[in-house]
């Protein structure tokens, strides 16, 4: 499905073994690598524990199978079958022990008992978490004029306060251990008008950037960290379920986006990825509550003619 350029795998260092992760909206339903699946490929690459928490339980068996399929081979990956890589990622997981390293639980983060038992889950099976990635949020269209008021608290419902509910749900572990990163997975959208109409979810990834710089605020005393990611124009699944409907055909999504972005084309999942490992390690201790986007220049774009 992605048209973009294949980037270059990075190698793991094993900067986060001996971390556990929950990880929140990042199960696959189709197979497919979206932004939640693909930072749970890059946590588990890097050595952490991994919870996988997800409201479709055929998203975390998706998850499952094709993560075992790539880890379960040995040796060089075949070019061919792709054997020993995630497939659509060219990722190499021969070094990941899944049986130690990885668990699934079904969850509804409007749910508030369902999350409760997740994170339990996750303390009983993994060890406390210590990392929280939130990467949950659905795609309500229709302007002001048009949404009717369920619709928009939907939309705050599960991108805003699931948010809320799951930070609270991880602090106590944080705050056993001494130390934590949140990672949210907010979005450009929530920062600037993006052409779209869809208010409900902008305002509610503008209140999830603001609730994650105000939480990483209140406990940075406490050793816990939180930030934002605002991935711009990503080519993801979710764009084409979700705002393929703008366009005439998918065709003309796919070269509205890649034309609208200042570098000619659309990031990639494992861009967004990238950034999460890095915030979930040591190596961004001195970052918290702040605003990182990933979209190659977007936000600072004007959209003026290039000369």
């Amino acid at each position: 499905m992605n048209t973009t350029e294949t980037a270059a795998v990075s190698v793991p260092t094993g900067r986060l073994v001996g971390t556990t992760i929950i990880a929140i909206g990042c199960g696959t339903p189709d197979g497919e690598v979206n932004n939640g699946f693909a930072a749970a490929i890059g946590f588990l690459r890097e050595g952490a524990k991994v919870c996988i928490v997800d409201r479709d339980p055929r998203a975390l068996d998706e998850a499952t199978r094709a993560l075992a399929e790539a880890a379960a081979a040995d040796g060089e990956p075949d070019r061919d079958t792709g054997a020993d890589r995630v497939p659509g990622t060219g990722v190499h997981l021969g070094g990941v022990d899944l049986d130690s390293q990885l668990t699934t639980v079904v969850a509804d983060v409007g749910d508030e008992g369902s999350l409760a038992a997740a994170f339990a889950h996750c303390a009983d099976r993994l060890g406390g978490p210590t990392v929280l990635h939130y990467n949950v949020g659905i795609v309500v269209n229709g302007g002001v004029d048009e949404l009717d008021t369920d619709g928009f608290r939907r939309a705050l419902d599960i991108n805003l306060t699931g948010a809320f509910s799951s930070i609270k749900h991880a602090l106590p572990h944080m705050r056993a251990a001494g130390h934590g990163s949140i990672i949210t997975v907010s979005s450009v959208g929530g920062m600037r008008y993006m052409g779209y109409d869809y208010p409900a979810y902008a305002a509610s990834k503008a209140g999830l950037i603001e609730l994650t710089k105000v939480v990483g605020a209140q406990y940075a005393s406490e050793g816990i960290r939180a930030n934002s990611i605002a991935p711009g124009l990503i080519e993801t699944p979710l764009i084409h379920r979700s705002i393929s409907g703008h366009y005439g055909s998918v065709e003309e999504m796919l070269a509205a986006r890649h034309a609208q972005s200042p570098t000619g084309k659309m990031g990639r999942p494992e861009d967004v990825a990238d950034l999460a490992v890095f915030l979930a390690s040591g190596e961004s201790a001195y970052i918290n509550s702040t605003l990182i986007p990933v979209d190659g220049g977007l936000t600072h774009y004007a959209g003026m003619p290039k000369r």
